[in-house]
């Protein structure tokens, strides 16, 4: 009797180890196919997804415009429920140069001030299929002196704080693998608050202002994936900006003003980013 319950016990080990070692394999199955889903089809762009796995994204990019060079880092998730959420860290090198957005303003003959500041883009990835994606969002920006900034050697400046709530679109293709083009556009109300310094004026001194817009950008681009998890994304903008100054930003300089004009104010931007992605 008691030989036979030791039998007993020893065959119920090794079903248990046998049990053990298939569910072990079962889940390695299961990983493997999950990562091989995420291989297969992502796309690269930012904002699309694979349902039901969270996809992250983080990387870098450059932006070129008229008015200075912008580098942003980023990080990004689309979750697997399809929300998604893309943070970024902006800082600006503002050339000595015309600003086409504001055309009014005067070119600086000394170095001016970095700019730098912060967007959150907070959406729903919609995939009607496998190869479409449709992401509404809304963008949050908070910048200081990424949008006008002046400086002479006579001692008048002057300064930008600019924020906006832009909702916005983007439409995603996968035509291959490792080709994946997107457009997009994104638009709204934003409020630069201006403050400055009016050394050479009627009389001297600094002012507040401010200036509502109206902004407006379509991008266009596409994403190149270089291996599984890296993806080169280079993309062309088109902005456009509706400028209504107060009475104190439209005056001219000689009455402490910031001499803006009401013109609409558009600009060319090309940007590349790179974008690591698991």
């Amino acid at each position: 009797m008691l030989k036979r319950l030791n039998f007993m016990i020893i065959n119920s080990l090794f079903l248990s180890t046998a049990l053990a070692d298939n569910l072990n394999n079962d889940y390695k199955v299961v990983n493997f196919a999950t990562e091989s889903q995420l291989q297969k089809d992502y796309s690269g762009n930012i904002g699309t997804g694979i349902k039901h796995i969270t996809v992250s994204s983080t990387g870098g990019a450059v932006e070129f415009s008229p008015s200075g060079a912008t580098f942003y880092a980023f990080f990004s998730q689309t979750l697997g429920n399809g929300i998604f959420y893309d943070a970024r860290l902006y800082g600006k090198n503002n050339y000595r140069a015309q600003n086409p957005i504001f055309p009014s303003v005067a070119v600086s003959n000394e170095n001016i001030p970095f700019g730098y500041g912060a967007a959150l883009k907070l959406g729903y990835d919609f995939r009607p299929n496998q190869l479409i994606d449709i992401i509404p969002y809304l963008r949050f920006n908070a910048y200081n002196n990424l949008s006008v900034v002046y400086q002479d050697t006579d001692g008048n400046s002057i300064n930008s704080e600019t924020y906006a709530i832009l909702p916005g679109i983007k439409i995603a293709y996968k035509v291959t693998p490792q080709f994946n083009p997107y457009v997009e556009m994104y638009g709204g109300w934003q409020q630069t608050n201006l403050t400055g310094t009016f050394a050479q004026s009627s009389t001297p001194g600094s002012a507040n202002a401010v200036l509502t817009q109206y902004a407006l950008t379509y991008e266009i681009g596409f994403s190149s994936k270089l291996t599984t998890n890296l993806a080169l994304i280079p993309y062309i903008q088109y902005n456009t900006t509706q400028n209504n100054p107060n009475d104190t930003a439209a005056a001219p300089y000689a009455k402490n003003g910031f001499n803006m004009s009401s013109l609409t104010g558009t600009q060319q931007v090309f940007g590349l980013k790179l974008a690591a992605s698991w």
